[in-house]
Parts: structure tokens; C-alpha cells; sequence
């Protein structure tokens, strides 16, 4: 740190007395500077740095009680010195009580004033030392907090892409869903959004959105897959896949919030769905918000054994479903929300997946126009595809 001599304003309106004290404190090494009145110690205050002020109290025009306010509010690292020929405890203690460092009476020893201003110079150092470490102090946690709020959001950003790269890899292994969790978790963001869930609670739900068909990777591709209805033995173990991917995922803290969505999505708002038969508002805000966007996306994309339906058509079965399948109050949320917006997420899905090929199962989609036996029943769709 570069040394300079300590910079001193003395501001009294008796020109002796102001050149006296500057003549004696240079002698000890203190640069000064002189003012025969307050208006002029504050254009010299304001345009020059100063460690110290001492001043009269009583001067023409604006008195030093003035001067100090001015400094304490404009300066507040300049210590201050009054001085006064009049001996007023009541005016001491109110200098004071503003910031003063010293209250001394006229006429004084030009020693005790040395000493006075050694003692405030002493203090105001202290003062900007202590203040000089906080402000580095304050700078070295808020440089470790952006440090920790940045490595932060990486391991998020890690663990995102990892859910992500897992449940891609489910979309290719059930390849007729292309796109459709991807899907799920922009539909999800936009409804829970304008149902006026901000924050990390959305961050969770979308997350759970992201995350809801993780247990099918312990459904074998012979039921996961299979071109055909299910039997009631096979059905029962695809209604296992919300708990089977509440137990894969609850160890992982980060992840428990998120689980609701998982272990509940296929509730039904009148109490017919599973695995625990939920009904209502016992069914967690998340999984209710999952399960209209969850079965308007399977309504409108393509499946092994369907072609997708028109999405006005899809709203309307949103419309009849309210109450029994869906909470009314999100559906009607749902449906406010324009389908230009929702056709676009649809399509933007899909790019990925323009360059592969389509899987080609003329004959389902034959017996399905047909009518012919083999055509998976009413039921057997809704449990498949979440509608």
C-alpha cells in the first residue's frame, strides 16, 4: 500500500488561529488545508481527499454542527474534530452523538490538539482497515458463491443429461413413443406455468414428467412390446412399472421430490387408477398435472397399432374425461392453452427422429381399420398408452 502524509482540513473563520494550527501540525508531518468557512471546506472536501477535518463550531452563515452532518452523510471514513470557545455539555454530546471524534474548548494546547488528532487519524485508520477486510471478505464469499452456484448447476446439468441419455434410451427401446418424454416434460412445463407453479417445485414436476415411465426397463420387451392385447397376468405386471421406478429412483436424493409424478401418474381423479387407487386431491399436484398432458400427448402421436388422433378430437375426450380421469380444474387450465403451441413442441419432438426409419406393422394397422380379432381392445390402449 503506498504511504501518503495524513491530509488535514482546518475550517475556522479567525484566519490566526486557522494558520497557527496549520503551521504547528505540518511540523509533524500533516499535509493542511485551510477554510474560513463551511461553504468553502465543502468545495474543498468535495474535490480533494482528506483523512481529517477539524473545525469551529460557531462560524458566519453555516456553524460546524452543519459542516459535520455534511461529512458523516458525504464522507463518512473523515474523521472529524470540533472545537468551540463555548462550554456547552448539551452541544458535545450532540457532536458526538453525529460522528465527532472530539469535542475541545478554546483556547487548548496546541499538544492536546496533536494528540487529539493523532488519536482520531488512529481510529479512522482502524476503521478503514475493518472496513477494508469486510468489503475483501464479503468479495471472497460472494467470488466462492458464484464458484459453488456454478458447480452447482454443472452437476445439475450433468445429472439432467444423464436422465436425460436414460430416458432417450427408453424412447428407442419402446420405439413407437418416439419423442413422447420429451414431449411429456415440455407439455408439463407450459400447463404447470400457467397453473402459476414457478420455481423449484417446477423444476421437480418436470423432472418427475421426464423420469414417469423409467420403471419399464424392468417390463420385458415381450410385454412392453407386444403387437397384441395383454393377459390379465401380463397387465398386472405392467401396472407395476410407477413403483417399479419409484424403488429404482428413491434412493437418489435429489430425485425424491420428483418421485410423485413417477409413483402416481396413473391415478385417476376419480379413484379407478393404480397402483394405490388415489382419488381427487390425495393424488399430489404433480402426477394430476402429468396425467392430462401424459394421455393428450398419447391421444395424438403415433402407435403401433393406432394412427394419431386429430388434437382437437384429443381435447375433446380431455373434455369428457374431466372429472373421472382428470382433475376438471387442470383440464380446463389444458385447454386454454392455444394448440398452435402445443402442434409445434409436437413437431420440434420429432426432428430427431426424421432420419430413421418408422417401424412398418401394416397388418395392425389393418386389423385395426378391419376390425379383425388380434386389435388391442378399448382398455387394453388406455393402460398402454397412459390415456
Amino acid at each position: 500500500m503506498e504511504f501518503h502524509s495524513p491530509r488535514i482540513l482546518i475550517v475556522d473563520d479567525e484566519t490566526v488561529l486557522r494558520n497557527l494550527i496549520k503551521q504547528y501540525l505540518e511540523k509533524f508531518g500533516y499535509f493542511c488545508v485551510t477554510a474560513p468557512d463551511v461553504r468553502r471546506a465543502l468545495i474543498a472536501i468535495n474535490s480533494d481527499r482528506f483523512d481529517l477535518v477539524i473545525t469551529d463550531i460557531r462560524m458566519p452563515e453555516f456553524d460546524g454542527t452543519f459542516l459535520l452532518k455534511e461529512i458523516a452523510q458525504s464522507h463518512p471514513d473523515v474523521a472529524v474534530i470540533m472545537m468551540t470557545a463555548v462550554d456547552d455539555t448539551k452541544q458535545a454530546v450532540e457532536c458526538l452523538k453525529l460522528g465527532a471524534y472530539d469535542y475541545i474548548l478554546k483556547p487548548f494546547e496546541m499538544e492536546a490538539l496533536r494528540l487529539s488528532v493523532e488519536r482520531a487519524l488512529e481510529r479512522r485508520n482502524l476503521l478503514r482497515e475493518r472496513q477494508l477486510y469486510r468489503s475483501q471478505l464479503e468479495k471472497k464469499v460472494h467470488e466462492r458463491t458464484i464458484e459453488l452456484v456454478r458447480a452447482f448447476d454443472e452437476i445439475e446439468r450433468t445429472y439432467q443429461q444423464t436422465l436425460e441419455a436414460l430416458v432417450s434410451a427408453l424412447d428407442m427401446r419402446e420405439s413407437s413413443t418416439a419423442g413422447h418424454s420429451k414431449r411429456a416434460v415440455e407439455y408439463t412445463r407450459i400447463l404447470a406455468r400457467e397453473m402459476g407453479i414457478r420455481g423449484n417445485q417446477l423444476v421437480q414436476i418436470t423432472r418427475g414428467a421426464l423420469l414417469h415411465d423409467v420403471g419399464k426397463i424392468g417390463i420385458s420387451d415381450t410385454i412392453l412390446l407386444k403387437p397384441a392385447p395383454l393377459s390379465e397376468e401380463e397387465w398386472k405386471i405392467m401396472r407395476q412399472h410407477p413403483i417399479m421406478g419409484y424403488q429404482m429412483l428413491r434412493d437418489i436424493e435429489f430425485l425424491r421430490p420428483s418421485l410423485d409424478v413417477v409413483l402416481y401418474h396413473h391415478e385417476r381423479y376419480d379413484g379407478s387408477g393404480y397402483p394405490f387407487g388415489l382419488k381427487g386431491e390425495e393424488i399430489p399436484i404433480g402426477a394430476r398435472i402429468f396425467a392430462v398432458v401424459d394421455a393428450f400427448d398419447a391421444m395424438t402421436s403415433k402407435r403401433l397399432y393406432r394412427e394419431p388422433m386429430d388434437f382437437q378430437e384429443a381435447v375433446e375426450v380431455l373434455k369428457k374425461q374431466a372429472g373421472a380421469q382428470f382433475d376438471p380444474k387442470i383440464v380446463e387450465v389444458f385447454l386454454n392453452i392455444p394448440l398452435t403451441r402445443l402442434k409445434r413442441i409436437y413437431q420440434i419432438s420429432l426432428i430427431s427422429y426424421t432420419t430413421k426409419e418408422e417401424p412398418d406393422y401394416p397388418h395392425l394397422i389393418h386389423q385395426q381399420k378391419e376390425g379383425e380379432e388380434g386389435r388391442p381392445n378399448e382398455e387394453d390402449l388406455k393402460e398402454r398408452t397412459g390415456t
